[in-house]
């Protein structure tokens, strides 16, 4: 009971935040309140900012919790494959979001890098659309589509202990899952009707811009927001995996 209670109070702290950091960007943005001008909250969601830094904290406890079920499945070797590839998927998550330790230890970026990184970092996901887009589409369906379409799934077919085991450990990341589609679908349904009318004519603001803004939610660098609950995702889905027992 308590480790449910543990989960219930970590997702519903991680929605709290939310809310309040898109209270605090919409204050920062049309009101311009003086306290936004305070080192913290200008840059929190900047790189290096608090939240990245979450993010990236996250990560880091998610990989730990996932060395430690290594010994528990250690006679199952499915899930050690699965382990493996889950591990190194989220090293090189964690690799990329820091940029390899560049952010922390302040290197300049190899000729390489300097010349085909476009913020000159020391990493690749910033090299091409392909390796930026491809991973990050791959995280939105297995953090937001996966757990809900298995679930439901489960409804209709029974599935190996291991199945359950990989695709959804517990329950409650269905709230994670729906946590990040409230916040990426009204983005997504005004991007993809092409309903935004942009921001700028002829150096003057666009009527309606702040409207579709503000409804899709886009008011702030929205996927900060979205890395930080696929981050809070791997996390309790690594400690709830750390804590499953396979019948």
């Amino acid at each position: 009971m308590k480790k449910i209670k543990f989960i219930d109070l970590s997702i519903f702290l991680l929605f709290i935040f939310i809310i309040l950091t898109f209270f605090q960007g919409y204050q920062c943005k049309y009101l311009k309140l003086s306290y936004c001008k305070i080192d913290f909250f200008e840059n929190i969601l900047l790189e290096n900012g608090f939240i990245e830094n979450l993010q990236s904290t996250f990560l880091f406890l998610a990989i730990i919790f996932l060395f430690i079920s290594f010994k528990k499945f250690n006679h199952n070797k499915l899930i050690k494959i699965f382990l493996t590839i889950k591990v190194i998927a989220l090293i090189y998550y964690l690799g990329e979001e820091i940029s390899w330790g560049q952010h922390f230890f302040k290197w300049i970026s190899p000729d390489f890098f300097l010349d085909y990184n476009n913020q000159d970092e020391t990493n690749l996901h910033n090299i091409s659309n392909l390796l930026d887009q491809l991973p990050r589409t791959l995280v939105m369906i297995w953090c937001g589509l996966i757990p809900i379409i298995f679930y439901y799934l489960k409804k209709k077919f029974t599935f190996r202990n291991e199945s359950n085991l990989i695709m959804l450990p517990n329950k409650r990341l269905l709230y994670i899952s729906i946590i990040f589609l409230i916040f990426f679908l009204p983005d997504f349904i005004v991007d993809k009707l092409s309903l935004h009318p942009g921001h700028y004519i002829d150096g003057k603001d666009i009527e309606g811009a702040i409207f579709y803004d503000i409804i899709s939610l886009n008011f702030l660098r929205l996927s900060e927001i979205h890395e930080l609950i696929f981050c809070f995702y791997f996390l309790i889905y690594s400690i709830s995996f750390s804590r499953y027992q396979l019948k």
